[in-house]
């Protein structure tokens, strides 16, 4: 039938070909010829694969191209040379024969892996070549050797001494990892092959330059292939020279064979005197090793023939610090003398006995075993810690529980470590709950260590709260005790910031003190930037002794934000009701105004003025400066006393500046112009006029430098009233009147910066003049600039005739009065300018320059700065009136401030006056709908809001899963089923060991319930 088929095939073939020919076609095109289906076969490779020699012929002679590859990256010659279709093979001498395919493999290194020989031959009588690498590296001699192909390596070989490369050389090639044709013989593990490596040469000692130096012996070792060892230890005449060589990581032959318990190998490799007791770069001997992999039968053999078991590696462990790595690793050894069991209590450079690793890394079994051998439990480490220090630390339950059992001294259950940390110390600090528990049942003391810290303040700081409720749960003296800094529970919690921890000691009834520090908890969230802790604590806020809100304004003005927002109480009435009100308290804003008294009364008690609000504007909070608290605050204070008194200062600076203006306005100077002189005459004036001008010499204003209107108005009025009051007739003091005028009339002006709604307006107003003083430098050298320059030009005008002239006329010049007709183009048309050309020139510069450019610039400076002048403006009005309250509160009497202070203000929004006062202040009433107030810490944005519902549904579904994962274990109980669960000895709590674990190393708690019912089924 197989005949039938190739005949059927064949026919197929033709009858296509023929009609090919008989439409008229050109043959020469041979598009269809190479045409791929699905997964990249040609014709050609159709016709391989089903072994049919005419129509490869024939397709090859139409023109079909033989060097296609597959999606497999084959080529029609690769799978020729795979399935052993040699007379294939024959037909495609149009193909390359060094085409590469798939990894890089040539036909020739396909043909040596299925040992092809026939293909081999007839490959390098048409071109092949020995010298081509595929992508890992291998050459021909490698890929043969890998393969196992004796015949084809023979061949190989033969074929290169033909090309005239010796045997040698040829079988100590190195491949692109520098391992020899050997090295791939032993991993390929074909015995015949290794055979014919050694007989033809193979050094058995070349090492991998490029890895780790390993040789094929170590490699045959690694693998356990006794055969393949005794024939390359064969090809040596001294044994010693090869049994003990060392790779890159300085272990011998005798060590790869101990790695997987090749116990045969081993035997073998001592009998040829391989060193026992070799040590490799970590300091492991062969038993070393051994024990470390579990490998029992070596460890056995190793210490019956005498190895020395005292051996240790670089940190110290002898060979029983790695037998107890494995539950059952002390029964699986032999009977051992008394010299090994003495062992069991040798240290490693930390001073950790094998006891100590087996209860740090909770092997339940290998604790059991070595306790069994009545070893001493209280040895302890370099760092002073016992087993049961190790066991309570990693959260090791059932390990602690079989080192109580066998305790005979209960010293050892309250023992400290180098800092004074006892068992129940270390449990609490890593959260180990049922540790802790175990540990209080047995007797545990609560003691501090060496730094004054309880268990209480250990699990505090890592935020263990089930922790702490065990621990006050058994002693709640632990609540209020402090370390050596005075620090509680409390504060400590706070300085981590564990909310939870904080919220469970308030709830418990925890004393808020102060520590050495004179610090409250409250002061250690603020100053350790710990915001949720400040929150939290806002909203169930106990008083201190001293007030933390100067530290939360200047570290968390967030939280005090908070805080202000808490301070507002609306009433349950619809916004738009005439009942509807807004509760503001001034707790948090204002000491109690019996401060006052007491500080007055005893020196050593400071009282400071609104502090809250010195210390909003000191560290510049402005968003805490204008919260409505804030505001409602300040106009308390305004309104009862800040307006009157400050009306009354400029009703007693009205004083003063009327009578000035007065003589302004009713004694200005004659003057009288006699030819080119000009004379001015005084009118005389009394004393009791310049008796009311002294009104306004407020001589204690003089100490305070930071008003330079005022300065200027009180010299200037000195200088314009002494004069009359001595009835001197000169003129100066006349323009010294004028310049008093004009500065008390500015002083008046800034008086005004304290009102709310026109103050801003005058605190923006010096704003944007201290800007323009900035660019004064750049508008001087401008105007001397151009003022010169037209002083030297312009000859026939009168109005720069002298340089102060001319620089007055060109500042006149500058803000936009330039005088075109009369100063530049009647002069040019009478022909009385003197320089045309460079005058219109400088002209031209100065318009561009002065008035367009300079001017846009200062105003655009004003301008496009008014945000941020608007927001110091604000900042610095709100600071004056700040300024203003605390110096009067500390002069005002306490009786006054007693009857005007007021805690806590309730404004009516809807109500008739205020609606009447809004009216009389915008000169309109809103009709807008009033809506409630919305806090931004009390109701969070959409997202927020959404991500507390999702928070409280994930806690439901916690809470339900926990319900039912009890409920399964009860089951589980009632039917009598062990779970694997009952021989864990690792840490319930998932935050017990501090090391970082991959989540994909983390399994389900109900992994074991899951096993425990498939095993009962």
């Amino acid at each position: 039938s197989q005949n039938i088929a190739k005949s059927w095939n064949m026919n197929i073939t033709e009858c296509w070909v023929d009609n090919y020919l008989f439409e008229g076609e050109n043959v020469s095109c041979c598009v269809e010829l190479n045409v791929q289906d699905e997964q990249g076969r040609t014709p050609l490779h159709w016709a391989v694969e089903q072994d049919q020699l005419h129509s490869c012929a024939l397709l090859l002679e139409l023109g079909a191209d033989p060097n296609i590859l597959n999606s497999a990256m084959m080529g029609p010659l690769h799978l020729a040379v795979t399935k052993k279709y040699n007379h294939l093979v024959e037909s495609c001498d149009k193909t390359d024969a060094n085409l590469e395919g798939d990894l890089g493999n040539t036909p020739v290194m396909l043909a040596c892996c299925t040992n092809n020989c026939d293909a081999i031959q007839f490959l390098f009588k048409h071109g092949a070549k020995m010298c081509i690498q595929n992508k890992l590296g291998h050459y021909a001699i490698h890929t043969v050797a890998f393969a196992g192909a004796k015949e084809a390596m023979e061949l190989v070989l033969k074929i290169g001494e033909e090309l005239g490369l010796s045997t040698s050389v040829h079988i100590n090639y190195l491949d692109k990892s520098k391992s020899t044709p050997l090295h791939l013989a032993v991993r390929g593990g074909n015995i015949e092959v290794i055979k014919l490596c050694i007989i033809k040469g193979a050094r058995v000692d070349q090492q991998q330059v490029s890895c780790d130096k390993s040789t094929a012996l170590h490699f045959a070792c690694t693998q356990g292939a006794l055969e393949a060892v005794k024939i390359m230890l064969s090809s040596y005449n001294k044994v010693e020279d090869i049994i003990n060589i060392r790779d890159g990581a300085n272990q011998t032959p005798l060590h790869r064979a101990t790695l997987f318990d090749h116990v045969e190998l081993v035997e073998y490799l001592i009998s040829k005197e391989a060193e026992i007791d070799c040590i490799d770069c970590n300091g492991l001997s062969p038993l070393l090793m051994a024990s470390r992999c579990g490998a029992w039968k070596t460890v056995a053999f190793l210490l019956s023939i005498g190895a020395d078991f005292r051996i240790k590696d670089k940190v110290g462990c002898n060979f029983l610090h790695f037998v107890i790595l494995q539950p059952k690793g002390l029964k699986n050894l032999p009977e051992t003398s008394n010299a090994v069991k003495e062992m069991l209590s040798d240290e490693d450079v930390e001073g950790c006995t094998p006891l100590h690793y087996a209860c740090k890394l909770g092997i339940h079994d290998s604790v059991k075993n070595m306790l069994g051998l009545n070893i001493f439990v209280g040895q302890k480490s370099r760092e002073k810690k016992s087993a049961l220090h190790f066991a309570a630390e990693y959260g090791r339950i059932n390990t602690c529980k079989r080192l109580l059992e066998t305790l005979t001294d209960s010293k050892m259950l309250n023992d400290w470590d180098e800092k004074g940390l006892t068992p129940l110390h270390l449990a609490s600090m890593a959260g180990h709950t049922q540790v802790v528990e175990l540990l209080l049942r047995s007797g545990a003391l609560f003691q501090s260590d060496y730094k004054g810290w309880s268990c209480l303040h250990h699990a505090a700081a890592e935020g263990y709260t089930e922790t702490m409720k065990i621990l006050l749960a058994a002693n709640v003296k632990l609540l209020d005790e402090t370390n050596e800094d005075g620090n509680t529970a409390l504060h400590i919690a706070a300085q981590a910031g564990h909310v939870s921890a904080v919220m469970l000691l308030l709830d418990m009834g925890a004393e808020i003190s102060l520590n050495n520090a004179d610090n409250s908890f409250l002061h250690e969230a603020v100053r350790n930037e710990k915001k949720d802790v400040v929150n939290a604590a806002i909203k169930s806020f106990k008083a201190t002794s001293r007030c933390p809100v100067m530290d939360i304004i200047e570290f968390l003005p967030e939280s005090f934000k908070h805080l202000l927002d808490r301070c507002i109480l609306e009433s349950d009435h619809d916004a738009n009701s005439p009942d509807y009100h807004i509760k503001y308290d001034f707790q948090w804003l204002q000491a109690p105004i019996q401060s006052m008294k007491y500080a007055r009364a005893d020196k050593a008690i400071k009282f400071q003025p609104l502090a809250a609000m010195n210390a909003m504007v000191r560290y510049n909070r402005l968003e805490l400066l204008t919260h409505p608290v804030s505001q409602k605050y300040l106009e308390m204070k305004w309104y009862v006393y800040g307006s009157k008194v400050h009306l009354l200062n400029l009703a007693v600076y009205l004083l003063g500046l009327l009578p000035l203006t007065y003589l302004i306005l009713n004694l200005r100077p004659k003057q009288e112009v006699f030819g080119n002189n000009t004379s001015v005459i005084m009118v005389p004036i009394s004393f009791r006029e310049v008796d009311r001008v002294l009104w306004h010499l407020r001589i204690n204003y003089f100490t305070d430098f930071s008003n330079p209107a005022d300065w200027g108005a009180a010299i200037s009025s000195l200088v314009f009233v002494i004069p009359m009051c001595f009835n001197l007739e000169n003129t100066w003091q006349w323009e010294a009147g004028a310049f008093a005028i004009l500065t008390s009339w500015i002083a008046f002006l800034l008086y005004f910066q304290r009102f709310e709604r026109i103050g801003i307006y005058v605190v923006m107003f010096g704003g944007i003049v201290r800007t323009l003083l900035c660019i004064m430098i750049l508008f001087i050298f401008l105007l001397l600039a151009f003022g010169l320059a037209f002083y030297a030009l312009m000859l026939h005008q009168d109005e720069f005739s002298s340089i102060s002239l001319a620089l007055a006329q060109t500042f006149v010049m500058t803000v936009g009065e330039l005088n075109y007709q009369s100063t530049f183009q009647n002069a040019y048309e009478n022909g009385r300018m003197a320089f045309p050309g460079v005058t219109y020139f400088i002209f031209v510069i100065f318009v561009l320059l002065m008035p367009i450019l300079l001017m846009n610039l200062m105003i655009g400076l004003a301008v496009g700065d008014i945000a941020e002048v608007q927001r110091n403006a604000e900042l610095k009005r709100i600071a004056m009136q700040i300024d203003l309250h605390t110096a009067l509160e500390k002069k005002l009497p306490y009786w006054f401030l007693k009857r005007v202070d007021k805690p806590t203000i309730t404004i009516y929004p809807n109500k008739c006056k205020v609606l009447l006062m809004q009216a009389l202040i915008e000169g309109e009433i809103q009709n807008t709908v009033r809506t409630r107030l919305k806090l931004c810490s009390r109701q969070g944005g959409p997202l927020e809001r959404e991500l507390h519902k999702q928070k409280n549904r994930l806690k439901a579904m916690s809470c339900v899963l926990e319900k039912q994962h009890n409920l399964l274990k009860l089951i589980i109980q009632k039917m009598e089923i062990t779970s694997e669960a009952d021989e864990y000895d690792g840490p319930h709590n998932p935050r017990a060991l501090k090391q970082p674990t991959s989540s994909s190393s983390q399994k389900s708690k109900w992994v074991p319930l899951l096993q425990a019912i498939k095993a009962k089924k």
